[in-house]
């Protein structure tokens, strides 16, 4: 299971614990839902933000190449 979907679990579960704490009066309830739930969108954050790294580490790759391939087809084209 991967971050984001255990984020979102987290989520649920915590606003489910909090509202149950606000429902008993169980400020010990309550504050675990709230923790819980900010650890879930955390969790979500983390898988975001990984996403755009490695989007942005493949940006970078194709670019390279890309320019790596001009240079190349430059020097090659003064040889002639």
């Amino acid at each position: 299971m991967n971050n984001s979907v255990k984020g979102k679990i987290d989520k649920a579960v915590g606003s489910v614990k909090e509202n149950i704490g606000k429902s008993i009066e169980s400020e010990q309830l309550e504050l675990d839902g709230k923790l819980q739930k900010l650890a879930g969108e955390a969790r979500e954050k983390a898988e975001e933000t990984k996403k755009k790294a490695a989007r942005i580490g493949e940006d970078i790759k194709e670019s390279i190449a890309e320019k790596t391939n001009d240079l190349i087809d430059s020097v090659k084209k003064d040889k002639k």
